[in-house]
């Protein structure tokens, strides 16, 4: 059973390590800037990324419940290799938008196949409560290809195609390492009957669940709204260059970012079982952070934002672990697939405010109206949310006859 579990987490951890390690992550958005792609035009794009997360929500669950977690994971990551080499064949805003697209694709199989395959095996293995550990080492690891790939801003000098070789090569390297994974649970990778996914039925029998469950509404709700609120990656460049470092090292930011990202994720699952005010008023604590950054927006001011991140990604942690805890693995696919879509919508509205933020004159605007949200949330748990979703609570789910949204009756 140790070397099973052994042999799951290595590649798990080889996966995680290698999707991430994209030497087209700090230059990609350049390169389309160079191609003529405006900074309305940019965000637009951004925007084309989560919307193909969320429009291809419903096939994506069909897929990963037809064909089993492997091959939807190896499917996405051929998608997202196809985007890339899209980019680089034909560099025109409409080249661009159906990368992103496929980009987005990856995403959602991402979310919805990954992110139960690893609950469930680890479940299946009887090591289910280790989950927490699990995902703050993932993340890390995560974190680690991200900071390699910040480099990647250094290798323009070789050129974009063999920028874009390589970070298809590490595609193709996590591909081989989904492939060796041998799963034990009982979504074990056979083909079976599956009818059609209806777009309503998943809501129905999403809504029903958390009705019967509140608390993974509850959670669900607020873990979307901090990783989304906490998450400026995507603006780390930009708001690099208006801090006034040179393109040239905006890099840099993106590093000690991930570096500050790491540090919270390491030690997130010592705090598992953390009481829920605590909780709660770190969210608060973590957005008063990101105001005051926006109040001495420099470049000395940046370990404001860095001891941010320290915060939001081990609350991170934290909430989506609580999350998983209370889904059933009857539902988990649904429930996640809800998950993404949810995700997606939020980060649309979240890229939308920094758009607005942007066009008052700075990102420092953006950054405030984000701290003042994260704030709010925090303080929205702590009167509203309370203890109702403390540790050591049983999901509480009665017996639901309904429509599974594969087409079969499920209880």
């Amino acid at each position: 059973m140790k070397s099973s579990l052994r042999n799951f987490l290595i590649n798990i951890y080889g996966y995680s390590f290698f999707n991430k390690l994209l030497l087209l992550t700090p230059v990609y958005a350049v390169f389309m800037q160079r191609n003529g792609i405006s900074d309305m035009q940019l965000s637009i794009l951004f925007i084309l990324l989560s919307v193909g997360t969320f429009c291809t929500q419903i096939p994506v669950t069909w897929i990963t419940n037809k064909f089993g977690p492997k091959k939807a994971i190896i499917l996405g990551q051929f998608l997202e290799g196809c985007g890339f080499l899209l980019w680089l064949l034909y560099p025109t805003f409409w080249g661009f938008a159906l990368g992103m697209f496929m980009w987005g694709t990856m995403n959602a199989f991402f979310n919805v196949a990954f992110e139960g395959m690893i609950y469930d095996e680890l479940r299946a293995r009887h090591h289910h409560n280790m989950y927490a550990r699990v995902l703050g080492r993932r993340y890390n690891i995560q974190a680690a290809g991200s900071a390699l790939s910040a480099f990647g801003s250094l290798l323009m000098f070789v050129g974009y195609e063999w920028i874009t070789i390589a970070s298809l090569g590490a595609l193709a390297i996590s591909m081989f390492f989904i492939a060796r994974i041998d799963l034990r649970s009982r979504n074990n990778g056979r083909v079976k009957k599956t009818r059609k996914v209806h777009f309503i039925t998943l809501f129905k029998t999403g809504y029903r669940i958390c009705r019967t469950t509140p608390c993974i509404f509850l959670m669900l709700l607020l873990s979307q709204i901090v990783a989304n609120c906490a998450y400026l990656d995507d603006y780390l460049s930009p708001i690099g260059v208006e801090l006034g470092l040179p393109v040239a090292f905006v890099g840099i930011v993106q590093f000690l970012i991930l570096g500050c990202m790491i540090l919270g994720q390491t030690f997130a699952y010592k705090f598992t079982k953390i009481k829920d005010w605590i909780l709660y008023a770190s969210v608060c604590a973590g957005g008063a952070l990101f105001i005051l950054f926006s109040l001495h927006y420099s470049i000395a001011g940046i370990w404001a934002l860095g001891a941010a991140y320290v915060l939001f990604s081990g609350i991170n942690i934290l909430l989506y672990s609580r999350f998983q805890d209370f889904l059933p693995s009857t539902y988990r696919s649904v429930i996640l697939s809800l998950y993404s879509i949810a995700d997606n919508v939020v980060y649309i509205l979240v890229c939308l405010l920094m758009g607005f933020g942007g066009t008052l004159g700075s990102w420092r605007y953006s950054v405030l109206m984000l701290g003042g949200l994260l704030v709010c949330a925090g303080l929205w748990a702590i009167l509203f949310v309370g203890n109702k979703c403390a540790i050591g609570q049983n999901p509480n789910i009665r017996v639901l006859k309904t429509k599974h949204p594969t087409g079969s009756d499920i209880v």
